[in-house]
């Protein structure tokens, strides 16, 4: 692994409790903890529901070389919204709540679909990692 992923794992974990360390200041420990639980849940429904389907359907694309259609970038970005929900922490829910709201889900899905394109560009055959 790089250094410069390690040290973007550590800053964002740092980030991530001093945050949760703010929020827990202004609605307390018990609800702070009570509100992690909840996105957790959340994240674990909408994961189940839209996840390792999609991301096979973004694989087959991949390897057929076909950049996919919005109903694939859809699932793939809201099981990608349901990662980001499990993750404790104020950034990655409010990136996984961001993605939950239709408005502003055209968003993520266009990053998405820009970063297949070059994947298939560069002729890569996997979304994230071999199979």
């Amino acid at each position: 692994m790089s250094l410069a992923v390690i040290l973007f794992f550590a800053i964002g974990t740092l980030c991530e409790l001093y945050l949760l360390t703010i929020v827990s200041g202004y609605i307390s420990i018990m609800n702070t903890l009570s509100l992690i639980m909840f996105t957790f849940i959340v994240g674990n429904i909408i994961g189940r529901s839209w996840g390792k389907e999609y991301f096979e359907k973004m694989q087959w694309h991949l390897r057929s070389r076909s950049v996919p259609g919005d109903e694939v970038l859809n699932g793939s970005v809201m099981a990608l919204s349901g990662m980001f929900l499990v993750t404790p922490g104020v950034i990655t829910d409010l990136i996984g709540v961001l993605i939950l709201i239709p408005m502003t889900r055209f968003v993520f899905k266009d990053i998405t679909e820009s970063l297949v394109k070059k994947k298939i560009t560069n002729g890569d055959l996997y979304y994230f990692f071999k199979d």
